[in-house]
């Protein structure tokens, strides 16, 4: 048994009274979490087990199977600021779907666990969602040992700058952080030539970003498969 923090990714129905959750969490990476007895009529599920909320949780890993059983919960922060608006609802799904589809099952990284809650902290306030989304994909990336030296990438000078500035910006002060919009649009196609060529599968998030004209597909400038050392 271990009690730990996490936040929701995904969740799927089974059974009448069952859900499977995918929760990142702190201490022990992405887990799929059977919780029984949460469905139904007679179930007293509360409404707010859903994606994107903090948790506390009480799991149970079970030795034959990499399903983990999740025995207790309790809600730290269902984020209702971002919930209140579309648009960064839209994005904090973004960095919910990147999370998932750049970690493996039972892998921990405390840093991407902190750097999440922080980016969603971030998208609950006032600050700009665009400048957010690009300040949690280069983190990700740099994470994952997946972004290249920043003096090697084909970008301006003035993406560069910026990608400086991101990697400065103590989670602190990263409600003030706000990227000029070529700028951001120039990091945007580079992010997403990375990470279309690393995933696993499709980003739904970023379908829907696009989908809803929120933020377009950018043609990135690495269109073959980028080069990592």
């Amino acid at each position: 048994m271990q009690k730990t923090e996490g936040i929701v990714l995904r969740r799927q129905e089974i059974r009448e009274t069952s859900l499977i959750l995918i929760v990142f969490t702190r201490d022990m990476g992405k887990i799929h979490g059977l919780v029984k007895g949460v469905r139904g009529a007679r179930a007293a599920v509360p409404w707010y087990l859903e994606p994107l909320t903090l948790q506390s949780l009480v799991v149970y890993e079970r030795r034959r199977s990499t399903m983990s059983l999740i025995s207790g919960f309790d809600l730290l922060d269902g984020f209702d600021s971002i919930r209140r608006d579309f648009t960064r609802t839209a994005y904090a799904g973004l960095c919910l779907d990147l999370t998932d589809v750049m970690t493996e099952t039972g892998d921990p990284h405390p840093e991407i666990f902190d750097l999440l809650r922080q980016t969603l902290t971030a998208l609950g306030s006032p600050a700009d969602p665009r400048s957010m989304a690009r300040y949690f994909e280069a983190h990700l990336l740099r994470m994952t040992g997946i972004l290249p030296d920043t003096d090697t990438l084909p970008v301006s000078a003035g993406a560069r700058a910026s990608l400086a500035q991101i990697f400065q910006t103590s989670p602190d002060r990263l409600r003030r952080l706000v990227l000029g919009r070529e700028v951001e649009e120039e990091l945007r196609g580079l992010f997403q030539g990375i990470f279309r060529n690393t995933a696993e599968r499709n980003l739904k998030a970023r379908a829907f970003l696009a989908s809803v004209g929120v933020e377009g597909i950018v043609e990135a400038k690495w269109a073959a498969e980028p080069h990592f050392s």
